[in-house]
């Protein structure tokens, strides 16, 4: 199980409007390009989360995981449910969090079935020639991470057949056993930990065509519980699964190898600095490959065989 940060990881964005990832190309980059770029995804964000994923309503109401509030969920139809109607509020009581908990059942839903029918004309214009355009001034970073994961699900493929008799039901909730069992049978070994809030990040994961990679019941938010705590449950939630899964973290910051360390699990630590100045323990993510992450887990794990 591959667990990933978002940010100057899998994409370049908070770099691009503050300037700093065009600082370290020492002239090289245009800075005033970059900061455009930063700008058209921030506003491009915010309008997908607006228009279509209630955020106006739920900008206060951070939650770490769409299955954070799945008990108060009772399951209703919501296709014809009335959700600029029912006076959601900020009082964490029982109607407020079952309100919240249909939203998080919807924006998964509308996840899964991606933005190309629910984008505007202008909207989608404007996605594909950002993602372009930003792409090309990183020097193909998107296109190498979305190139990785494809490799790391290809290497750790699950097939459904094989999970049958897989999964100890001791102490577990059937649902959540389903749970389990669809994420791992989609062949889904990557999992998204972002200090970002949630709503947003699943819009960023959108915009930026890496939901076929992580869904989206896969993404994590730890602007409030910090990595360490998303970490362990990731671990919790997925040590059902027998033969026990390996973990594997990576990413740029801190919180991210402080966590990897305290659960003994593998880092591997991103860097989007130029070749010329990266570290003997940092990489860019174009210059990363299966084989590096192999060899980190089989180093943590002492494993003689490439990860399964």
């Amino acid at each position: 199980m591959f667990v990933w940060d978002l940010d100057e990881t899998l994409i370049i964005f908070q770099t691009l409007s503050n300037g700093r990832y065009a600082e370290l190309f020492s002239g090289f980059k245009d800075p005033w390009e970059g900061s455009v770029l930063g700008r058209r995804w921030e506003q491009l964000i915010l309008e997908v989360c607006d228009d279509y994923f209630f955020y106006k309503q739920v900008e206060d109401l951070n939650e770490p995981n769409l299955l954070a509030l799945q008990d108060f969920d009772d399951g209703i139809d919501l296709r014809n449910y009335e959700f600029d109607l029912d006076d959601i509020g900020l009082l964490p009581d029982a109607t407020n969090r079952r309100k919240l908990a249909y939203r998080h059942r919807f924006v998964g839903e509308l996840y899964s079935k991606g933005l190309e029918k629910l984008l505007s004309h202008e909207q989608k214009i404007e996605w594909q020639r950002l993602y372009e355009a930003t792409d090309k001034y990183t020097d193909g970073w998107l296109s190498a991470g979305r190139q990785l994961l494809e490799e790391c699900e290809r290497a750790n493929k699950m097939q459904e057949n094989d999970l049958h008799g897989q999964v100890q039901t001791i102490g577990t909730s059937e649902r959540r056993l389903g749970e389990v069992r669809q994420v791992a049978s989609e062949g889904n070994c990557n999992v998204l930990v972002t200090s970002g809030t949630l709503i947003p990040s699943l819009v960023k994961c959108l915009l930026f065509r890496l939901n076929t990679y992580f869904h989206p019941l896969n993404i994590y938010s730890s602007r409030e519980v910090g990595k360490l705590q998303c970490f362990r449950w990731i671990y919790e939630r997925f040590s059902m699964v027998t033969p026990p899964l390996k973990f594997c973290a990576i990413g740029d910051g801190i919180d991210e190898c402080e966590a990897a360390q305290i659960l003994e699990w593998p880092f591997v630590r991103i860097s989007t600095a130029p070749s010329g100045a990266q570290t003997q323990d940092a990489f860019r993510l174009p210059l990363l490959s299966m084989e590096i992450l192999d060899h980190h887990v089989t180093n943590c794990y002492g494993l003689t065989n490439k990860v399964q």
